[in-house]
């Protein structure tokens, strides 16, 4: 499935609640569009504001009494419910209008979700689950691959190119919800207002609009606000019973305070762009725009994927990605000098100062890093010299002082607290997904050209032969995704 599945906050809260803590919200600046979707709110101007006042005893969500976690509030159920059905019966009206009378996939289908396309068009498509042959298990056996799944897609530009990026990466799983929620739940457990920085297409706005009444959703370009409005409108629509409502701004991170009113966000998150950003600005802006004790949740993780379990497989897919060069790393981080050094520094470049936030409750944490974060993330052909100044340490190449002024650095405070998931930890697993050889061309029919992926095809042909002859079931075999976290807490 496109989304995570997860148990929905006591479902049980009255429905007045509901209502009054969503009126509660309304700004005098914001208004719904007469056509909108129910829940679906936007901003015509950048300086709105929204207020998120607090609740009382009697308004707030109910939770599970003497419980430290977010166990019970997160985890899967045990059995299919009402609501996971409307989603399986969501997943099939998307696959039913991607294709035509003909079940041809057509070009403007397939440029409104690749992803999807891209999975539709493998040959171990299942009706049952259009994401199947993408990212989940399937069935013991040796299907016939007479072809590999491929995409059309739109002319690449800048804002296509990262929504592309935004879809080909890994689904957010359980675990990361878990790992944000339970810290938020313990330092400040407010669940009025949330908000999604650099949203892009809003898929993980989603998961938040199950804990929060409020999700606000910023882009700083039109395209992503465009993009999440209709992803969220959708998704609205398909889950009427879910409490949370969506409003949108087109703005950068560092004027998030623009976004909404101060002191009034009770989380708020930046999924895979802030490498992007000024981080300095950034994180100021936003911890103005926090509650006390609101939680920042920055994430990131590195553009390509590695094969554990089958060395073989690994190899192959370590010369596919080395053939396939620099595309990727550029796409994620673009082409600006600053933007590819941040991000390859994981987040250590993220500020959080002493005076904004609680020194001994902040997590810097690397999963699937395997002790080695700055390797994971570097970006191939950065500048030796940059690289060694970004490490806090001098290099051969003289720079002048302007230069100096440009080159990110490490802003991790000895005094923080730096947390490594791997092996078979909880948060380690959850980045692992089983995947088809065919997912690594449609990644790459995805942010690149077909030439490009004419060009791979050997690579992929000896990927889709060492599977189908080492891999256990002779179909899959396991990715694990490298990501950074970012946890703090606002004083």
């Amino acid at each position: 499935m496109l989304l995570t599945k997860f148990l929905e906050l006591d479902q049980d809260v009255d429905a007045d609640h509901d209502s009054m803590a969503l009126r509660n919200h309304k700004s005098d600046n914001v208004s719904a569009s007469p056509d909108s979707t129910p829940g679906i709110e936007s901003h015509d101007v950048v300086d709105s504001k929204l207020g998120s006042q607090q609740k009382t005893p009697d308004e707030r969500m109910a939770l599970p009494d003497a419980v430290d976690s977010f166990d019970l509030m997160i985890s899967e159920p045990e059995s299919s419910s009402r609501d996971e059905n409307v989603e399986i019966a969501a997943n099939h009206s998307m696959a039913a209008a991607i294709l035509n009378s003909n079940g041809i996939i057509t070009e403007e289908d397939a440029s409104a979700d690749p992803m999807l396309a891209a999975a539709l068009s493998s040959p171990l498509y299942q009706h049952a689950n259009p994401l199947h042959a993408m990212f989940g298990g399937r069935k013991p056996g040796r299907p016939t691959m007479h072809r590999a799944p491929s995409i059309l897609q739109k002319p690449h530009s800048i804002g296509n190119d990262w929504e592309l990026y935004k879809r080909a990466g890994p689904p957010h799983p359980l675990s990361l919800d878990k790992l944000i929620l339970e810290y938020h739940h313990h330092n400040c457990d407010s669940w009025q207002l949330a908000h999604d920085l650099g949203a892009g297409s809003g898929v993980y706005a989603t998961h938040l609009a199950k804990h929060f009444y409020h999700i606000h959703i910023s882009d700083p370009t039109s395209t992503g606000i465009a993009s999440s409005r209709k992803t969220l409108s959708s998704w609205k629509a398909a889950n009427p019973r879910i409490p949370g409502r969506f409003t949108f701004t087109q703005s950068k991170p560092e004027k998030a305070s623009e976004c909404v009113a101060d002191y009034s966000v009770d989380l708020a998150v930046i999924m895979d762009g802030a490498h992007f950003t000024n981080a300095e600005e950034t994180i100021r802006d936003v911890a103005s725009s926090l509650v006390p004790k609101g939680t920042l949740a920055i994430v990131t993780h590195r553009p390509v994927s590695r094969v554990v379990g089958n060395q073989e497989v690994a190899a192959a897919v370590d010369r596919l990605f080395t053939a396939w060069g620099r595309r990727p790393w550029e796409v994620a981080c673009g082409s600006d000098a600053k933007a590819q050094q941040q991000f390859s520094l994981g987040l250590d470049f993220i500020p959080l100062p002493p005076d904004l936030f609680v020194r001994d409750k902040t997590r810097r944490i690397t999963i699937n890093a395997h002790d080695a974060p700055r390797e994971f993330f570097r970006v191939p052909g950065l500048d030796d010299g940059d690289d060694e100044h970004a490490q806090g340490t001098t290099g051969n190449s003289a720079l002048n002082p302007d230069d100096m002024l440009n080159i990110a650095c490490s802003r991790v405070d000895k005094k923080e607290r730096r947390l490594a998931y791997g092996d078979e930890d909880e948060q380690a697993r959850g980045w692992r997904f089983d995947v088809g050889w065919e997912s690594f061309r449609t990644r790459i029919a995805m942010l690149d050209t077909p030439e490009t992926v004419k060009k791979l095809e050997p690579y992929l042909t000896e990927i889709k032969d060492l599977v189908m002859r080492t891999s256990p079931n002779g179909v899959t075999v396991v990715i694990e995704w490298a990501v950074a976290v970012v946890l703090a807490s606002k004083r």
